[in-house]
């Protein structure tokens, strides 16, 4: 590894080689003579004044444009809501169904004296953790 002294002296030793001029110059007088140089370059354009109005498909563009973004967007909403809704609303019938089944064989099987109520109590705690 070099040490400070070792690329301080191989530095000075380039600077020395290779002078502290710069490489480019710009000619005299250039930034001066610049501005004119290409406004002489550039063809001459006339302005016209423009009396047309605007046709009424230019002025409502960007509106019908802003409604065709926004019923696109509530299209895609409402095909992913019914793809995803109906797995829902049908997965929570199936749930209900069953809880009603449960309750309705479990009044039997306490009528019948199958189970008791404090076993059924207990049966209904554990499936609510659930």
């Amino acid at each position: 590894m070099k040490s400070k002294r070792q690329m301080k002296t191989e530095k000075s030793e380039i600077l020395d080689k290779l002078g502290k001029e710069p490489g480019f110059k710009v000619p005299d007088g250039y930034f001066e003579q610049f501005a004119h140089q290409l406004e002489d370059k550039l063809p001459e354009i006339t302005i016209t004044d423009v009396d047309e109005k605007p046709s009424a498909w230019i002025k409502w563009r960007p509106f019908v444009y802003m409604a065709a973004m926004f019923a696109g967007v509530w299209c895609m909403m409402s095909i992913f809501d019914r793809s995803n809704g109906s797995n829902d609303i049908d997965r929570r019938q199936a749930e209900l169904q069953q809880e009603v089944t449960v309750e309705e064989n479990a009044d039997e099987a306490i009528m019948s004296g199958v189970i008791s109520d404090i076993d059924y109590l207990i049966y209904d705690d554990s499936v609510a953790m659930e």
